[in-house]
């Protein structure tokens, strides 16, 4: 991370030494020896930026045109790692032209993380192996505090490095001249430049060296480190939840549009970071542009629109099954295979009669028939949108108000309840013809199989009357909606027998 020699002599280290196991790699990773350099380096810019931030160039009385120059040198830092060492060396997401790898390679050694090679190896050492406690170079999995600098105090053993594709790096001439004089260039471009500028344009060399070039360097550390640590720990994930890969606004903000991390994770191979034109992605659009009007980007990798319309479905499949099985059994609509079947005089018997819930609460059974099954809703008047009188208006047979009824009342048939203009009859249509519905909407249409040897015993139970609520509820008083008819569908207790 740190400009440190060792980090190009570093690379020669990582092969794993043999027999060694993947436990012993992570143990060597987490507790091997400390990289002196990159910590006392990356400890000491910290320290001088507190006192120069303080002391030597306070903030309270920055110069306009210094304070500039640190934006400026924190965003030319940030897009030649996010459009560089990113998105045209570790993905290959774009082509560029000599030049513009020439301007990238410059403008990303200004962030002080390294050389390209160094930076790329890694990077798509993390790509490989994502979350991996023991693979992953700076894993969430290891902690928010691993993840976003923990990582580059140590000197780890990376067990599958010789495993990544090299060869697209070690053929490039500006990868090879800009790892081989990495530490000058990266010196004057991102301390030394800074601080001529401000000496030369406006006479502040100290704010130049500040603020144009410290500051500038932490900001865009940090910056980038919060992709590796924070945009895998707090945001969305529409597109993957296959890793912690997260979406986050406010990142996207700070990182030149990096914060999309989760389409990146699913399609690390495009160009942009999120696939709608108004994802906030500044990369994405220099890019395009430079694509687009100019020849220094011949050829762009966008994702096919199916593959990510693809990639969210899998998601929302997933969410719905989660959700799904997130619902207690007796809130779920009823399956009617597996449901006993009552007879129509059955279902009449059993209206009204006293049961005990779950809760240990006495009730009586208020049953309608609703598509062809006995629905029991006893315990729903209070949460039913229509109120008590709906229901006893449409239930098998009449009854009287419940709470009108003591609670020994033997015989639940004498009373009726008020009638209500429903606006049709809620009894069985007879003009079957008019009834556009498809059967399965209609009472006793339902397939299912009743046990009798008389056949006149059938017959009389086609006889006994019972209130088809089936149209009122569905479609013919109100139009539910789906949650309201599954909620009457969770509360069906039998199929009603065919005549």
């Amino acid at each position: 991370m740190s400009i440190s020699s060792e980090a190009s002599s570093s690379l020669k280290a990582e092969q794993p030494a043999p027999g060694v196991t993947t436990f012993k790699a992570r143990e060597k990773r987490n507790q091997g020896k400390i990289w002196w350099s990159n910590g006392i380096f990356f400890i000491s810019m910290h320290i001088f930026a507190l006192v120069g931030a303080t002391y030597l160039s306070p903030a309270t009385s920055l110069d306009w045109r210094t304070a500039l120059l640190f934006f400026v040198s924190w965003q030319v830092a940030n897009f030649g790692i996010t459009v560089g060492y990113h998105r045209l060396w570790s993905h290959r997401a774009f082509t560029a032209a000599p030049p513009l790898r020439v301007v990238l390679a410059a403008m990303g050694s200004t962030g002080f993380q390294g050389s390209i090679k160094w930076w790329v190896l890694r990077h798509r050492l993390h790509h490989r192996w994502t979350d991996s406690p023991v693979h992953d170079p700076y894993a969430a999995t290891n902690g928010l505090w691993w993840a976003h600098c923990g990582w580059i105090f140590r000197k780890p053993i990376y067990p599958r490095m010789k495993l990544i594709e090299r060869a697209d790096l070690e053929a490039d001439p500006v990868v090879g001249f800009q790892h081989k004089h990495y530490i000058p260039i990266a010196l004057f471009s991102g301390l030394v430049l800074p601080t001529l500028i401000a000496s030369w344009g406006w006479g502040d060399a100290v704010g130049g060296f500040v603020w144009g070039g410290v500051m500038g360097r932490l900001v865009t550390w940090h910056c980038t480190f919060c992709i590796n640590s924070l945009a895998h720990w707090t945001g969305l994930q529409p597109y993957t939840e296959e890793v912690t890969a997260r979406g986050n606004l406010l990142l996207a903000l700070l990182t030149s549009g990096e914060g999309n991390h989760n389409f990146h994770h699913a399609f690390p191979k495009d160009f942009s970071n999120g696939p709608h034109p108004a994802d906030w992605d500044p990369s994405k659009w220099a890019i395009y542009l430079l694509h687009k009007y100019t020849s220094l980007v011949p050829s762009i990798a966008r994702t096919p629109q199916s593959a990510v319309l693809q990639a969210q479905a899998r998601v929302h499949v997933a969410q719905a099954d989660r959700l799904v099985a997130s619902v207690s059994v007796d809130d779920m609509a009823k399956p009617v295979e597996n449901m006993p079947v009552w007879s129509r005089a059955e279902t009449r018997k059993r209206h009204g009669e006293w049961v005990v819930s779950k809760n240990g609460e006495r009730r009586r059974r208020m049953l309608l028939v609703l598509e062809g099954c006995v629905v029991d809703v006893g315990g729903y008047f209070e949460g039913h949108p229509g109120g008590e009188q709906l229901l006893l208006a449409n239930c098998v047979k009449p009854l009287p108000t419940l709470s009108a009824l003591p609670p020994d009342s033997p015989d639940f048939s004498r009373g009726s309840s008020p009638p209500i203009d429903s606006g049709y009859s809620s009894g069985t249509p007879s003009d079957k013809a008019a009834d556009p519905r498809p059967p399965i909407h209609r009472t006793l249409s339902l397939a299912s199989s009743v046990s009798s040897s008389d056949d006149g015993s059938v017959r009389e139970d086609a006889k006994v009357e019972l209130r088809d609520a089936t149209k009122a509820f569905f479609g013919g008083m109100n139009n539910h909606s789906i949650a309201a008819r599954e909620r009457m569908r969770s509360l069906r207790v039998a199929r009603l027998a065919t005549e």
